[in-house]
């Protein structure tokens, strides 16, 4: 058996407002104030049951961003396991400002 994977960056729930309050379905990821990413649990739709990540990209770089960015997976660790790939990935090979 294989450990699972363990978050890199710091997670915490997504809250839009103060009249949104934060759920264990939607999260955000950041390395220091650089934005990782986003996961969210679809609950209705052809997708419910799966989790969506969606990358972000070091606002510090220029060029091409990697892609796709976006995707969905089985559980919340395989979602923050794909945005912090991304965002290691777009520090590689995008160009430092």
């Amino acid at each position: 058996m294989t450990d699972a994977y363990q978050p890199k960056y710091a997670w915490k729930r997504t809250q839009i407002d103060e009249n949104d309050p934060p759920t264990d379905l939607d999260w955000q990821g950041f390395d220091g104030d650089g934005y990782v990413g986003r996961i969210r649990k679809e609950t209705n739709g052809p997708t419910k049951g799966k989790w969506q990540w969606a990358g972000g990209y070091p606002r510090t770089h220029g060029g091409r961003p990697p892609t796709p960015n976006t995707g969905w997976v089985d559980t919340a660790r395989q979602a923050t396991q794909k945005c912090e790939e991304y965002w290691d990935l777009a520090h590689k090979v995008m160009t430092r400002l």
